[in-house]
């Protein structure tokens, strides 16, 4: 979902607050991902003969795949939140986030100050 279409349904402040909550939900996963992919190199033997080694080589490969992959949304959703929340200050009466979507596209949003009505557009 664009943030245009949270952000009009929601409001920004709880569109934020929701976006900083998932993000983190995505950081942790990364960091369960990284104790698995220890925990599968620690156990990883050489010895042992058959196909063990290598399935838990694939495994280590899964989750350092899905370590990258979790760390890259939560940098990308964190990066997103701090860029919106940087361009949701009025230049007129300097009121945070308190705007209405006055109308979007898929790169930028026309937003309306509440409190002096000053509008903007936030790329």
């Amino acid at each position: 979902m664009l943030p245009a279409e949270s952000i009009g349904r929601l409001g920004f402040r709880r569109w934020y607050e929701r976006e900083l909550i998932v993000g983190h939900g995505w950081l942790v996963a990364c960091l369960l991902c990284v104790f698995a992919l220890l925990a599968l190199f620690e156990d990883l033997s050489y010895r042992t003969a058959g196909l063990g080694p290598l399935i838990v080589l694939v495994a280590a490969f899964a989750a350092g795949w899905i370590a990258w992959y979790t760390l890259h949304r939560y940098v990308q959703m964190l990066f997103r939140a701090q860029h919106l929340a940087e361009c949701s200050i009025c230049k007129r009466c300097g009121a945070y986030g308190r705007y209405r979507l006055v109308s979007a596209t898929s790169v930028s949003m026309i937003v309306c100050c509440r409190n002096c009505g000053n509008e903007w557009k936030i790329d």
